[in-house]
């Protein structure tokens, strides 16, 4: 798994819009903490993925559900404003192909559908 591609997506489809946003909108809900809070969970997750020794789908859907959950709760003290429509797309295809990249065998559906709450 090419881990630096995948960070890279979280940089361009993630981070960067989301600091266009609060530049635009400064009083929009979330400020730099929380994207960079945002961006290290992602990291620390693609990180995690490709440490997976002896690969199963089982160990691959722990480290999504870990960072989904992170993610719903970073959201939630946003007042959920951090990940709007452009931001949970961008993060579904990350976890959905980084998971596929790492081995994941069951690729039919949403990886991140039993936790998401953005």
């Amino acid at each position: 798994m090419d881990i630096r591609s995948f960070q890279k997506l979280v940089v361009e489809t993630v981070e960067a819009p989301l600091y266009a946003y609060l530049q635009e909108e400064p009083e929009c809900g979330f400020s730099k903490r929380d994207i960079k809070k945002c961006k290290n969970l992602m990291f620390s997750y693609l990180g995690k993925l490709k440490k997976i020794t002896a690969v199963t789908d089982e160990k691959i859907l722990k480290q999504v559900k870990k960072t989904v959950l992170a993610l719903n709760k970073l959201n939630e003290r946003t007042d959920y404003c951090l990940l709007e429509t452009d931001e949970r797309e961008a993060l579904w295809e990350i976890f959905q192909n980084s998971a596929v990249a790492c081995g994941l065998r069951d690729t039919d559906g949403d990886v991140t559908e039993e936790w998401r709450e953005w």
